[in-house]
């Protein structure tokens, strides 16, 4: 539930990261048509792909090195993903994951230090709204903190 001190996030932002380094979760269909789009963008770097199917981590790292990327470290199974979101070397997470894993996927990147991208719906409930909004504060102000030390 909304706590009174929550408000809405449009105006939360982050100084510029020169580069980017990014992980994924989610690398079916979706998943990775948004690795490609993000191989056209400058100033990112690919560090680590998490996928649930290894067959399809397998699809995604070839497509990294057919296009002369760096082969990002890969992660499977269950909790493939907390272990990838727990490196101190990336910066972004985007995840690309069923619906009901979107939420709780993004507030454990946030709470180890990421900032994180999601598709549509981001949450299926008012509640994980309002979890998503809290956790983003907590982990802006935890960034601005560790920047002004």
């Amino acid at each position: 539930m909304k706590t009174p001190s929550q408000t809405h996030v449009l105006g939360l932002a982050h100084p510029p990261l020169p580069m980017v380094r990014l992980a994924f979760i989610g690398l079916g269909n979706r998943g990775v048509l948004t690795l490609q789009r993000y191989l056209q963008i400058e100033g990112v770097e690919i560090k680590a792909l998490c996928e649930i199917r290894e067959g399809n981590l397998v699809k995604a790292q070839k497509i990294l090195r057919e296009a002369g990327y760096p082969q990002p470290d890969g992660y499977t199974g269950p909790d493939g993903w907390k272990r990838m979101c727990e490196r101190d070397d990336i910066d972004l997470v985007f995840i690309c994951t069923d619906w009901l894993t979107h939420t709780p996927m993004a507030v454990y990147s946030m709470e180890h230090g990421k900032h994180v991208a999601i598709e549509v719906p981001a949450a299926m409930t008012v509640e994980e709204c309002w979890k998503l909004v809290a956790v983003s504060y907590t982990h802006l102000r935890a960034h601005e903190t560790k920047a002004n030390l």
